[in-house]
């Protein structure tokens, strides 16, 4: 894998913390603009605040699936760890989703080729 193939994963590995704290946002205007609307008489208020919060969700949640598909068949493929940490790896991607992906990334993905040049070493 190339430094910019590891840049760009790395990038969508941490593009959803960057999606929650944009959903926890559009969470917050949309219970302020529906406790606004009690004053205004509009028909659909909050509908552009709900639209919002769906597409974030949506966008949340494909791409915590495809990070989590990805990182699975990595790990599980990936032989220059032991069976243990393998195992652990696909317990934590299952548990702690977006939590882990950085993690991983940083340690074996990013740190790959100067992890082998210390054990060549």
């Amino acid at each position: 894998m190339t430094k910019g193939d590891k840049i760009i994963l790395g990038i969508f590995t941490f593009l959803p913390f960057l999606l929650l704290c944009i959903y926890f946002f559009t969470i917050i205007v949309l219970v302020r603009d529906a406790v606004l609307s009690e004053t205004v008489n509009m028909p659909f208020p909050v509908f552009g605040d709900v639209l919002g919060v769906v597409i974030t969700a949506l966008a949340l949640g494909l791409l915590s699936f495809g990070l989590l598909v990805y990182y699975l068949i990595h790990a599980i493929n990936n032989q220059e760890i032991d069976t243990n940490e393998r195992l652990l790896w696909v317990v934590l991607f299952v548990l702690a989703s977006i939590a882990s992906f950085p993690i991983y990334w940083y340690m074996r993905i990013w740190k790959r080729n100067e992890m082998l040049t210390m054990a060549a070493s």
